[in-house]
């Protein structure tokens, strides 16, 4: 009975191994795993098929997970849903970087002292992550020169690559010097040693002055950038000229500048004497003459100076015998002059006490001048006094002489005519006497003495509009107690009547019509300009 009870429990506990491996079986086909426990990409990769997460690639699948919102380009690792089926797995993506940046490196131009960033050096740099960009080393800026530079990319991930570029640093000069008056060319390398970088001046240094002392400000473009400098025009050269020995009197002193000529400097020249000379003592002296410009650049130069007594009197210049006809006024001054070798030109005496300018003969005329030293100059000349003989040739030529200074090219006739007019009535004075025997005569005294009659301003007038090429003629007053005499002209648009001699009252008596004679002699009385008509041209009404 126990043996049988012993098989029957090994039965049963064979039974339940069966049964467990059985179920076991079953359970495992039921649950097994049906996706890889996870899957690798490099990042910026897409997204892998969802064949790549199963372990049977001839089974079929589906992502639960939404894919198309996962961002492969951050390394990491992402939990992903796949159905199998109608059972979901968990399986993982892990997104890995390991590719390094890349980048091309640029050659950098900077002045000296400017700050420099690492991102100026390189570009287009490429990686899936983010990079940092930094120096290997530290760069000092404040050394001009060439520099090697090494770049190090690094992205998330920690990959890296190593550039290499160049840093040139130039020092720009704050300002140049240039000498005043010198032929200046500049270029870009005077003020800054830029190699083969691209430097020009925005400013145009070609106009500039450098005359002459002054700062001009000067702007550069260096590659892109404006710079600003500055050219000094500075004058250092001494002044230079032409020296020459040279002889004055005693007691008269003479400036430094004497000895000098031919000054050359950009700058205003002052001239002094190292020692002032005595210019009292006779003698050869040598004297040490000091140029000093504007900038206070000097020279010193030496010449001799001789000092002389003066014994020599003033020298005349421009006397000579005079001619003159009898009433004819004398100028003994005219063009005459007194030079002094020390004193220059001194004034000088006339004695004309013996010259009697209105009678006929041969007169004598002395001229004394005398320098500051004593020495006395005396000449003399003869004046010539000629009995005066009126032709019609001098009057006309003292006629032609009046109308060149009153009259212009261009005046038509009436406008002469007027300028005739006031002419005459302007330079005589109405005295009430004339010389009636003859207009030329009288013409002759009233231009030379200027006064006279009507008689005179008529025969004046008559002579000028007679050279003036302006007819006219003589009207005479008819009754009354006292003659008068006028002019009749024609300046081209008929007769009218003309009348130079000086009214009371200052009427104006110019181009007047007959009607305008009535009427002033209505006003005036005394058969004023009463006239035979039949004997002359009637004139225009108005």
């Amino acid at each position: 009975m126990r043996s049988i009870i012993q098989s029957k429990k090994v039965l049963f506990i064979v039974a339940a191994v069966i049964l467990c491996l059985c179920l076991g079986g079953i359970s495992y086909i039921i649950f097994r795993p049906r996706v890889v426990s996870n899957v690798t990409i490099e990042a910026g990769s897409p997204m892998v098929d969802v064949s790549e997460f199963l372990l049977d690639k001839n089974s079929s699948g589906s992502y639960i997970t939404d894919v198309g919102q996962l961002d492969t380009s951050k390394p990491g690792t992402y939990e992903i849903e796949i159905q199998v089926g109608k059972r979901i797995f968990k399986s993982q993506l892990i997104i890995k970087d390991t590719t390094a940046p890349t980048g091309t490196p640029v050659d950098v131009l900077v002045l000296k002292g400017e700050e420099i960033n690492p991102h100026d050096f390189v570009k287009d740099i490429y990686d899936i992550t983010e990079v940092s960009v930094v120096f290997s080393k530290k760069l000092n800026t404040r050394i001009p020169g060439n520099h090697d530079v090494e770049i190090i990319l690094s992205d998330t991930s920690k990959n890296t690559t190593i550039l290499n570029a160049s840093l040139t640093v130039l020092d720009v000069k704050e300002s140049i010097q240039v000498e005043a008056g010198s032929d200046v060319s500049l270029t870009t390398y005077d003020f800054v040693d830029h190699g083969d970088w691209p430097v020009s001046f925005i400013t145009p240094v070609d106009n500039l002055d450098f005359s002459k002392p002054a700062q001009h400000e000067i702007k550069l473009d260096i590659n892109g950038k404006t710079v600003s400098s500055f050219i000094h025009v500075v004058d250092t050269t001494p002044p230079a000229a032409t020296v020459t020995d040279q002889e004055t009197y005693v007691g008269q002193p003479i400036e430094a500048d004497a000895f000098v000529s031919n000054i050359v400097d950009v700058s205003d020249v002052t001239y002094s004497y190292k020692r002032k000379p005595d210019f009292d003592k006779e003698g050869i002296t040598e004297v040490n003459i000091v140029l000093e410009d504007t900038y206070g650049n000097k020279t010193e130069y030496t010449a001799n100076l001789k000092v002389v007594a003066d014994n020599d009197p003033p020298v005349f210049s421009g006397i000579k015998d005079i001619t003159i006809y009898e009433g004819q006024s004398v100028s003994y001054r005219k063009n005459v002059k007194a030079i002094d070798k020390k004193d220059g030109e001194v004034s000088f005496q006339v004695d004309s006490s013996k010259v009697n300018p209105n009678k006929a003969g041969k007169y004598e005329v002395v001229y004394t001048a005398v320098d500051k030293a004593g020495n006395k100059a005396v000449e003399k000349a003869a004046v010539i006094v000629k009995k005066q003989e009126v032709t019609k040739e001098i009057v006309y030529e003292m006629a032609d002489e009046i109308l060149n200074k009153i009259t212009k090219p261009g005046m038509s006739k009436q406008e002469v005519a007027y300028q005739i007019y006031k002419y005459v009535r302007g330079s005589i004075a109405y005295t009430g006497t004339s010389n009636k025997s003859s207009v030329i005569k009288e013409a002759y005294r009233g231009m030379k003495n200027k006064v006279g009659d009507c008689f005179t301003y008529y025969s004046v007038s008559e002579v000028l509009l007679t050279r003036a090429g302006i007819p006219n003629m003589c009207v005479t007053r008819q009754g009354g107690k006292t003659q008068h005499f006028w002019n009749l002209i024609n300046c081209g648009n008929g007769w009218y009547h003309f009348d130079a001699t000086r009214q009371r009252d200052g009427a104006e008596t110019f181009m007047m019509t007959d009607a305008d004679l009535e009427e002033f002699t209505r006003k005036r009385g005394n058969n004023y300009y009463v006239f035979d008509k039949s004997k002359y041209p009637r004139t225009p009404e108005k």
